[in-house]
Parts: structure tokens; sequence; C-alpha cells
């Protein structure tokens, strides 16, 4: 019981430092602090503090392909593509947030619809999601048309080709 509670603020503890602009922790110490589990990471760079990782991954709450948007060090937008009725997104804009719910719901069907989703809200309203964090610098980013395109395709295909390779995955698509 006392390890089950000490885990809990632990996540918590965790999740308002990633809220809080003023800590500058790197974001793989986060994921093995927070206990999670991510396969085939792939780092695409999209121009100079600007990258996306796109990886899969099991957990209790649910199973599919992710991707995460860092800009400047910051983890900005995360997509957990999980199928009906577990995908949902993440919003990290450095500002306190309460704790009760840190996730999005996606309406999509199925982790495929899912992934064509994410990839509508990272085409289309990335800008509207970079000008929103507490870091002026951040909301001061321009990010490069062509290269922005190419690196979200590449985001896509590799998500869509953890649905169609991956076994662990194959109920979710």
């Amino acid at each position: 019981m006392l390890s089950a509670l000490r885990a809990q603020i632990k996540r918590q503890l965790l999740r308002r430092l990633c809220y809080d602009a003023s800590v500058r922790l790197n974001p793989e110490d986060l994921d093995l602090a927070a206990g999670e589990v991510r396969s085939d990471v792939e780092w695409i760079r999209v121009q100079p503090d600007v990258d996306l990782k796109v990886y899969w991954k099991v957990l209790p709450i649910g199973k599919g392909p992710a991707v995460s948007l860092y800009a400047l060090g910051f983890q900005i937008l995360r997509f957990d593509c999980f199928g009906a009725r577990d995908g949902h997104c993440h919003l990290l804009l450095g500002w306190p947030s309460p704790t009760s719910e840190d996730r999005i719901w996606l309406p999509e069907p199925n982790a495929t619809a899912q992934v064509e989703r994410t990839m509508f809200e990272l085409t289309k309203n990335v800008t509207y999601y970079l000008q929103r964090h507490n870091d002026e610098r951040v909301r001061r980013l321009h990010l490069e048309p062509a290269t922005w395109s190419t690196a979200c395709t590449q985001a896509r295909d590799k998500m869509l080709h953890f649905l169609c390779s991956v076994p662990e995955l194959a109920d979710v698509k």
C-alpha cells in the first residue's frame, strides 16, 4: 500500500516538473522515472532544437504507436494512438495544470485513424500549440514548412509501420 502511494506521489511530482518551464530535465530521464517503456524509438530531426520522437508502447492503459514533439528541450505534445476509447494526446505548455486530467481524448475509432488525426494536428495546428507555451522562445519558434512537412510524413509512415509490423499492436489498428 505504501509503495503504491509513493509511486503515485512520484508520478504527480514528475508531472508537475514537466509543466514547470523553469525546470529542465532530460526527457529520457522522465520516461524512465515514470516507468514507461518505449520500444523502437526513432528520433526525427526537424531543425535545430526541434525533434519528433516516434515509438510504440504497451501500457496498462493502452497500447499503440506514439509521437512526441520536442522544442528547445521541452516536450510540447504527445499523441498516444491507442485505438477506440483509449487514444489521446497530452498538451504540455509549461503552465501549472491540475493533475486530475492530463489527456485530450481522440474520437477516432481505431489507431490508424488516430495516426491520421495526429498528422492533421501536427501539420495544421502546431503553430497554435507552440504559441501557447509558457516559454517565450517556444512561442517565437518558426518551423520551416518543407522540413516540418517531411518530418511529419516520416513520423506518419513510422507509426503506420508499427501498426502493421508489431504483433502486440494487431488488435488496435
